[in-house]
C-alpha cells in the first residue's frame, strides 16, 4: 500500500494547484482523479485577474484581454469598462490538463482515471488500489447535498460554438426569464455560451427530442436581440454539457480530518466568473496554512464571504433586469471584487 504525506481527491484547478504547491514545498503528494484528461466540463471559462497572474507564474500563456462587461437583454445592450488588471479566457479542458501536468512535473503521483470508493482514517480505497496518507484534501467540486428538489435549484449548461460574433475583449452577461448566462471568446476563436436556469423553468421548456441545453439556449435567444445577432451564424461544437443542481454557499473548509478547497469549500454564483480564481486562491491558502486547520478555515471563510454578497446581488439584478438603470447597475456589479 503506497503511503504519502498528502492525498488530494480531484484533479481540477483547486486539486491540481494545491497538489503542485505542496509538492514544491517538499511534501509527497498523491492525486486521484476519476476522469481521463482532457475532459470537457461545465464552466464559463472566464479567468479573473488574480488567477491570470498565478497561471502566468506557472508558464501558461493567457492574454488578459477582457476589458469590458456587457449586458445583452431584450433590445438593449449596455457596456461598462472593467478595471485593470484584466481578465482572460481559457478552455477548461486545456486549463485542467495544463495544471495537472505541472503538478506531475513537481513530483505529484497521479492516479487517473481512478474513482475513490471510500476514505477512512487516512486510507483511501479506489476501485483498484489502496492509498494511505497523513492528510486528505477534498477537491472534487460541489459535494452531494441531501436536500430535496427545489423549484429554485439552478442547473448549468455549456457549449462551444464556431463562428459566433462575440467580441474578443467582452464578457457578455445574458439575463433571460428564469436564469442568466454568459458568453466569451476563447483564444482559439471558439465562443463559450454557459448559463444557469431554475429547475421549474427548465421543466417548462423541455421538448421531446431536444437536448435540455439546446432548449435553454433557444429560450435565451428569444430574450436577447444581441445574443441572436452574435450567434446567428454560429455552429455548435460537440454536445451540450450539463451539471446541477448548483446551490451556492459556504461549506466546511475542514471537517472530520479532511480539508476542502475550491467548490468543496464554498461556491458563489457563477455569473461573476470567480469560480476558477477562488479555486486557485483557496489552494494557495491551504498550501500556506496546512499546519493549522483553524487558521485555514478562518481565512478560507473570509475569502469566500468577500465574494458572496456581490455575486448574489449581481445574480439577482441580472436575472430580473428589464430597465436600463437596472442593467447599468448589474453591469457595474458584474466586475466583482478582486479575489
Amino acid at each position: 500500500m503506497p503511503r504519502f504525506d498528502v492525498l488530494v481527491v480531484g484533479g481540477g484547478p483547486a486539486g491540481a494547484t494545491v497538489a503542485l504547491l505542496l509538492a514544491r514545498r517538499g511534501r509527497s503528494v498523491a492525486l486521484v482523479e476519476q476522469a481521463a484528461f482532457p475532459r470537457r466540463k461545465v464552466c464559463g471559462e472566464f479567468i479573473a485577474p488574480p488567477a491570470v497572474s498565478f497561471l502566468h507564474s506557472l508558464g501558461i500563456a493567457l492574454e488578459p484581454r477582457i476589458r469590458r462587461a456587457a449586458v445583452w437583454t431584450g433590445d438593449c445592450e449596455l457596456q461598462a469598462p472593467l478595471p485593470a488588471p484584466y481578465a482572460g479566457t481559457q478552455a477548461r479542458e486545456n486549463l485542467d490538463a495544463f495544471l495537472l501536468a505541472r503538478a506531475v512535473d513537481a513530483g505529484v503521483t497521479v492516479f487517473q482515471p481512478e474513482k475513490v470508493v471510500s476514505i477512512a482514517r487516512g486510507v483511501c480505497r479506489t476501485r483498484s488500489r489502496e492509498i494511505r496518507a497523513d492528510i486528505v484534501i477534498a477537491a472534487h467540486g460541489t459535494p452531494v447535498q441531501r436536500v430535496g428538489a427545489l423549484p429554485s435549484d439552478l442547473f448549468a449548461f455549456k457549449a462551444h460554438f464556431d463562428g459566433a460574433a462575440v467580441p474578443d475583449d467582452v464578457i457578455a452577461l445574458l439575463p433571460f426569464p428564469g436564469g442568466y448566462g454568459g458568453a466569451v471568446r476563447l483564444d482559439d476563436g471558439r465562443a463559450t455560451f454557459a448559463c444557469c436556469i431554475r429547475r421549474d423553468v427548465l421543466k417548462s421548456l423541455r421538448q421531446p427530442g431536444v437536448a435540455a441545453g439546446e432548449s435553454v439556449f433557444r429560450h435565451a435567444l428569444r430574450a436577447g436581440a444581441e445574443l441572436r445577432r452574435s450567434f446567428e451564424e454560429a455552429k455548435p461544437q460537440g454536445a451540450w454539457l450539463a451539471s446541477g443542481p448548483l446551490r451556492p454557499g459556504l461549506r466546511a473548509p475542514y471537517r472530520d480530518g479532511v480539508f476542502a478547497v475550491g467548490n468543496a469549500a464554498g461556491e458563489v454564483h457563477p455569473i461573476v466568473g470567480l469560480g476558477i480564481s477562488l479555486a486557485v486562491r483557496s489552494a494557495q491558502l491551504l498550501a500556506e496554512t496546512l499546519h493549522s486547520p483553524a487558521l485555514y478555515s478562518r481565512r478560507c471563510r473570509q475569502l469566500y464571504r468577500r465574494s458572496f454578497w456581490p455575486s448574489a446581488l449581481t445574480a439577482n439584478f441580472v436575472r430580473y433586469a428589464r430597465h436600463p438603470w437596472q442593467i447599468a447597475l448589474g453591469a457595474k456589479l458584474a466586475a466583482g471584487p478582486a479575489v
